[in-house]
Parts: C-alpha cells; sequence; structure tokens
C-alpha cells in the first residue's frame, strides 16, 4: 500500500474509531471532540513544516500518518479515567501504539514504514528523543513533535485567551491556580531546558512548561510559526502574578526564539 492510499484509509478509520467514544455527557463529548480537532491541526501543522523542508509526497504523507494517529490513545485514556494526565493515568503514547496494533490500523504497509509509525507514536510524548534510534526515524519524530507543539501552544493559548468562568480542568491536568512557581521549573527554563512534568505543582508550572518547549523545537518554520502567533507572548500574560521570574523565564525564551526564526538554531 503507497502512502497515499494508506493516509486515505487511515483518516476513515479513525474517524470510525472516535465515533465509538461520543457522549451525551456534553464535558466528555467537548474532550473528545478537543483532541479529534488537535489531531487534525497537527496534521496541517505537518504538512506546513514538511512543505518547507522540500520531503516527498510520500513521505509528507507518511509524516501526515504519524500525525493523525500520535494521540489516538488520548480517547481510550478519558474514557477509562477522565483525565488526559499520563500520571493519573497511562502513557498515552504507549496506550495508542497497543490501539494501532490491536485494531490493525497498518494492515497493508510496508513493514519499514509500519516501523517507523509505531516508534514515533510510541516515542512522541518522550521528555527527549531517544538514544540509538536510526536517522529516518528521529527526524519522523521531530518533525510530529514540532507539529504537536504548535497546535498544543494554539490550544492553550486560545484557551487562556477566552477561560472566562469556564474553566476546563482537564485541559488544566487538575493543578492548582496559584501565583507560586516551583524552583525546580524556574532552574530548568534558566538553563534553557524543558520542564519535565513531574516537577508541576502549579498551573502557574504548567503554563511556563510551555514557553519551555521552544527549547525542544527542531525546525526554523517551527520557530516562525510561534513567533507569528505570539504563542509565547500569550502564554506569559496568562501568568498568574508577573513576578520578575517569569520575567527572566520569558525573556530568556524570547530570544532563544528570535535565533531560531532567523534560522541561527535548528537543523532547518
Amino acid at each position: 500500500m503507497d502512502a497515499q492510499t494508506l493516509l486515505h484509509e487511515l483518516n476513515t478509520r479513525f474517524q470510525e474509531y472516535v465515533r465509538q467514544f461520543y457522549s451525551d455527557d456534553p464535558v466528555v463529548q467537548q474532550n473528545i471532540d478537543l483532541k479529534a480537532e488537535h489531531t487534525r491541526r497537527v496534521c496541517e501543522a505537518v504538512r506546513d513544516i514538511g512543505s518547507s523542508l522540500d520531503l516527498s509526497e510520500d513521505d509528507l504523507c507518511l509524516a501526515e500518518a504519524a500525525g493523525l494517529l500520535h494521540d489516538i490513545g488520548r480517547f481510550a485514556q478519558y474514557s477509562r479515567y477522565r483525565t488526559f494526565s499520563d500520571d493519573r493515568s497511562e502513557n498515552h503514547a504507549l496506550l495508542g501504539v497497543k490501539v494501532i496494533e490491536a485494531g490493525r490500523f497498518l494492515e497493508g504497509l510496508e513493514p519499514p514504514s509500519a516501523y517507523i509509525l509505531l516508534r514515533v507514536v510510541g516515542y512522541h510524548n518522550r521528555a527527549a528523543l531517544p538514544a540509538g534510534e536510526e536517522e529516518r526515524c528521529l527526524f519522523f519524530l521531530k518533525l510530529l513533535r514540532d507539529a504537536d507543539k504548535v497546535d498544543i501552544w494554539r490550544v492553550v493559548t486560545e484557551y487562556y485567551q477566552n477561560t472566562g468562568t469556564c474553566r476546563n480542568r482537564s485541559l488544566e491536568l487538575d493543578l492548582p491556580d496559584t501565583d507560586r512557581i516551583s524552583d525546580e521549573v524556574y532552574e530548568d527554563l534558566m538553563k534553557g531546558r524543558p520542564v519535565r512534568m513531574a516537577d508541576l505543582r502549579t498551573l502557574n508550572d504548567f503554563k511556563l512548561l510551555q514557553i519551555g518547549w521552544i527549547y525542544d523545537v527542531n525546525f526554523s518554520r517551527t520557530f516562525q510559526i510561534v513567533k507569528e502567533k505570539k504563542y509565547l507572548e500569550i502564554i506569559r500574560n496568562a501568568v498568574s502574578g508577573q513576578s520578575s521570574s517569569v520575567l527572566e523565564i520569558y525573556g530568556r525564551a524570547l530570544a532563544f526564539l528570535e535565533a531560531g526564526a532567523s534560522g541561527k538554531r535548528g537543523p532547518a
């Protein structure tokens, strides 16, 4: 099966799979819709970033297939546990691999491409890139991780700008909304490295973690999108209590973003 045919069939199967989780409960349906829309947008971001890298159409389709499948574990996760927190449920990436294998989503695909898709889905939420993996797999993983971040930035910034009195506790990982910033979060970000999920104690920590994702971006086009959309600025404005620590973290991240958008950082 070629990549274009695979992508068409995967889209159909993905939609059929997601419909199993539809609910009359508006909160449940809101979160199912959130992840379905996120998937669609990640596929668009994959195309955008991938097109800037002059990929072949087959490789673009393979990358988009990774985007389509990367969060397929989220639907079963939310259905079983009513949370998107891996720490409070199970690793959604590894759950996604199980769903793909059990549902035979990749049946008919050539083994090298199936290998890449399964590995990329299973790796995509790791804190860092896996050591010792083959270069082609790592390339698709980097592309997916960039596209995933681009859309999560879209989701959270839209949420922060329109929250009002309507809060989505699942999106906030049920973290307390206080002015506090954990020492570990501050130290990681001031050293220019992403924050570990295990160090999150407050909603502020989570928001600053999202700013810190800029240190894990791989491609110039991704930096440009983040700059154009002003994602880091919007998140900074959403942090409770604009302390000097927040301004320090934001200033360092902004400088890194500017360098990346100008092509001075990242492999492309």
